[in-house]
C-alpha cells in the first residue's frame, strides 16, 4: 500500500512539474512576442502620424466577456481555437478615433470574423454612422462576405469585394437535429418535466421534429430580426428592402445570368462599390490615407494597439463615484464559475461587493445569457432585490441574449433596457433526466439493488419512480407560478398577463416592449445613461466590476488568440464532416453538463443558444 502511495505522490508532483514546465514555456513564448513587438511594432509611430486608418481587425465571435477555462494548461494542450473580440473594446475604439485628429477613416478587416448576435452587429452600426457623422469616412474590403460581416459592412460609405469574393445574404433561421429515433435505437431516453407550450427546450431528445408551437414561435422571432436587417442595408446602400428580398429570392437565377460570377452579382445588387484585387485594394488606401511603414502597407493602426496607445490614466484614479456594469455571460449554473459562465454564487458575490461599496452609486446588469439553474437564478434576483433596498438604482441592459433565467434575474430591475434585435422572453421552466438503463443493457450492463424509500432508484440507470416524477413535476409547475409571480411583480403586472406572453415563448426585443417586459429599447450607452440619471451623478466613472483573471490564464489566452500553426492544425481536425458530425452530438449531449441546479428545475432557452446563421 504505501508503495501505491509513493508512486501516486510522485504522479502528483510529475504534474506539477509539468503544469509549472508548460506555464514557463508559454510565458517564455509570450516575452518573446512582447520584445519583438517592442523592437518591430511601428504602432506607436503610427499613432504620431496623421491622416491614419483605424483598423478594426475582428476575431472570431463578438462577446460581452471573454470566455475564461478553469484549466488553462488543459486549454492549451487541447489546442482550442477561442480568440473572440469583446464588444466593448470595439466601440471604445470607435469613439475614441471620433474624436481623434490623427484619425481620417476607419477600416473594416472580417478577414477572421466568424459572427455575432444580431443586436451587436446594429450596435457596431450605430457606433460607424456615429464616426461618419464627424466627417470621417468607413471603407470595407473583404474576400467574401457572409452575414453578420456584410451588415456592419454596410455601414461603411464605400464597400469593395475582391472580384472572385462573394457577398452571401441568406436569411435567419434555426434548424435542429432531432434525437428520438436515435435514442430508441439505442433503448435511452430523456424524462422531460416541464411547463408552457412554447418551452422547446429539449425538443431534439423527444421529438423527430419541430413542433407547432415552437415553430410558430420561431418564424416570428427570426421574421422580426431579419426585417430590422434588411431595413438597416437597405437604409445605408440606398437600396429598397424590396430589391433586397427579391435579389436574395431570385439569386439562382441572376447568376446563371452572369455566368456563375458572384462578384458581378454582388456588384449588379448594389451590395458593394467594386471589385479590386488586395494589391489593387492596397493602392487605392495608400492614395487616401498614405503609405504605411512595410513596402507595400497602408498608414493604419489596429484597433487593439490603438486602444493600448490611448490608455486614460485619469480614469483609473479615485475620488470619483461610480457606475458599476456587472456582467451576466454566459449560461446560469450553481455555484462559482469562471468568467463566461454566469455562477450563482460568483454573479451573486459580485452584487454583494457593489452593494457594499460606497463609491458604486448605480449597477448596470448587462445580461447576454440564455438562462440555466432556477436555484442561481434566484440567489443573483436576491441580490439585485438587496442593491435596490440599500438604495442603489439596477438597471438591467439585455445584450443579445437575455430569455429564461437571464430574463428571470433582470425582472424586478428598476428599469429593462434592450436594442430591438435582443432575444429575450422565454419565461417557461423545465427539468430533465436522462435514462441509458436500456443501452447499458443492451451491453450486458444491468442495475439493481435496495432502498429504505420508494424514492430511491440508481441516477440514471432506470427511469425516475412514479413518486420522484411527481415530485419534479409539481416542482416545475410551483417553479413557473413563481416565475410569473416575480415578473407580474417587476413589471407591475397582472400574472395572467405575464401568463399570455409567457408559456416559454421567445420574442424580441422590439416585441418585447410592446408586451411590457420591457421599460426601453435601447443599447448599454442608454442604460448608463439611465442609471446616471436615476442616481442623480455629474462627476463619476464607469467600471466594468469582473474577477481579476489570474496571469498564467491572461498569458495562454493571449497564446491561444495568436494566428499560428496549432490553430490551424486543431481547425483541420476539428472540421472533417465526421468530426463536425460527432462535435455536434456531444455539444447537444454536453448540455447535461451545464445542469447543475439542486431542484432539476431549469430556465433555460436552448433554442437560443446557437447563433442565428451568422
Amino acid at each position: 500500500m504505501s508503495l501505491i502511495k509513493s508512486f501516486w505522490k510522485f504522479i502528483q508532483k510529475l504534474q506539477s512539474f509539468v503544469g509549472t514546465f508548460l506555464f514557463l514555456v508559454v510565458l517564455l513564448i509570450i516575452s518573446s512576442l512582447i520584445i519583438s513587438g517592442l523592437f518591430f511594432d511601428s504602432s506607436d509611430d503610427d499613432q504620431k502620424r496623421s491622416n491614419s486608418a483605424l483598423v478594426l481587425n475582428l476575431k472570431g465571435a463578438i462577446v460581452e466577456q471573454e470566455a475564461i477555462s478553469a484549466d488553462p494548461y488543459q486549454q492549451l494542450l487541447a489546442g482550442e481555437v477561442n480568440a473572440n473580440t469583446r464588444l466593448r473594446d470595439i466601440t471604445k475604439a470607435i469613439e475614441l478615433a471620433t474624436e481623434d485628429e490623427n484619425i481620417n477613416s476607419i477600416i473594416l478587416n472580417f478577414k477572421d470574423f466568424s459572427g455575432a448576435y444580431p443586436s451587436k452587429l446594429h450596435y457596431i452600426g450605430h457606433k460607424l454612422n456615429e464616426f461618419k457623422k464627424s466627417g470621417k469616412k468607413v471603407y470595407a474590403y473583404g474576400n467574401l462576405y457572409d452575414q453578420s460581416s456584410y451588415l456592419i459592412a454596410s455601414f461603411a460609405d464605400e464597400i469593395y469585394m475582391h472580384p472572385q469574393g462573394a457577398a452571401l445574404l441568406y436569411g435567419y433561421g434555426s434548424f435542429q437535429t432531432y434525437y428520438l429515433g436515435f435514442l430508441e435505437k439505442v433503448k435511452a431516453e430523456v424524462q422531460l418535466f416541464r411547463v408552457g407550450k412554447y418551452k422547446s427546450a429539449m425538443e431534439p431528445f423527444i421529438r423527430r421534429d419541430m413542433s407547432d408551437e415552437a415553430r410558430e414561435a420561431n418564424l416570428e422571432l427570426y421574421g422580426g430580426l431579419w426585417q430590422h436587417y434588411i431595413a438597416d442595408v437597405a437604409s445605408q446602400r440606398e437600396i429598397s428592402p424590396e430589391s433586397i428580398i427579391q435579389g436574395i429570392e431570385n439569386s439562382d437565377k441572376n447568376l446563371i445570368e452572369l455566368n456563375g460570377d458572384l462578384g458581378k452579382l454582388a456588384l449588379n445588387s448594389g451590395l458593394v462599390d467594386g471589385l479590386k484585387t488586395r494589391e489593387e485594394w492596397v493602392h487605392y488606401m495608400q492614395d487616401i490615407v498614405g503609405k504605411g511603414p512595410e513596402a507595400e502597407g497602408i498608414n493604419q493602426i489596429g484597433f487593439r494597439q490603438y486602444l493600448a496607445n490611448q490608455l486614460n490614466i485619469a480614469d483609473l484614479g479615485p475620488g470619483k463615484d461610480i457606475v458599476a456594469i456587472v456582467y451576466a455571460t454566459g449560461n446560469i449554473m450553481d455555484g462559482e464559475m469562471p468568467q463566461g459562465t454566469v455562477g450563482g454564487e460568483t454573479l451573486s458575490r459580485q452584487l454583494r461587493e457593489t452593494r457594499l461599496d460606497d463609491s458604486v452609486k448605480a449597477v448596470v446588469l448587462r445580461i447576454d445569457s440564455p438562462g440555466g439553474s432556477a436555484f442561481a437564478s434566484e440567489l443573483i434576483r436576491q441580490e439585485v432585490l438587496l442593491l435596490k433596498k440599500a438604495g442603489k438604482p439596477v438597471i438591467a441592459s439585455m445584450a443579445s441574449l437575455a430569455a429564461s433565467g437571464g430574463y428571470w434575474i433582470a425582472a424586478n430591475a428598476d428599469q429593462i433596457w434592450a436594442s430591438p434585435t435582443t432575444i429575450t422572453g422565454s419565461i417557461g421552466i423545465f427539468g430533465a433526466i436522462p435514462n441509458v438503463e436500456g443501452t447499458l443493457a443492451e451491453i450486458g450492463i444491468t442495475s439493481d439493488g435496495v432502498g429504505t424509500t420508494s424514492l430511491l432508484s440508481p441516477a440514471l440507470m432506470k427511469p425516475v419512480p412514479e413518486k420522484v416524477s411527481n415530485i419534479i413535476q409539481s416542482n416545475i409547475e410551483n417553479g413557473y407560478r413563481r416565475f410569473l409571480d416575480i415578473v407580474a411583480e417587476g413589471r407591475n403586472m397582472t400574472v395572467e398577463q405575464v401568463d399570455e406572453v409567457a408559456q416559454g415563448r421567445v420574442w424580441t426585443g422590439e416585441k418585447a416592449l410592446e408586451l411590457g417586459l420591457l421599460d426601453h429599447t435601447g443599447n448599454i450607452d442608454q442604460a448608463i445613461k439611465a442609471a446616471v440619471e436615476m442616481a442623480e451623478l455629474s462627476d463619476y466613472k464607469v467600471v466594468h466590476w469582473e474577477d481579476n483573471v489570474p496571469f498564467e490564464m491572461q498569458v495562454i489566452a493571449k497564446l491561444l488568440n495568436q494566428d499560428g500553426t496549432m490553430k490551424e492544425a486543431a481547425k483541420i481536425a476539428l472540421n472533417s464532416p465526421e468530426q463536425m458530425l460527432l462535435k455536434k452530438f456531444r455539444e447537444k449531449m454536453a448540455l447535461f453538463n451545464l445542469m447543475n441546479d439542486p431542484g432539476h428545475a431549469y430556465v433555460l432557452c436552448v433554442s437560443c443558444m446557437s447563433p442565428i446563421n451568422p
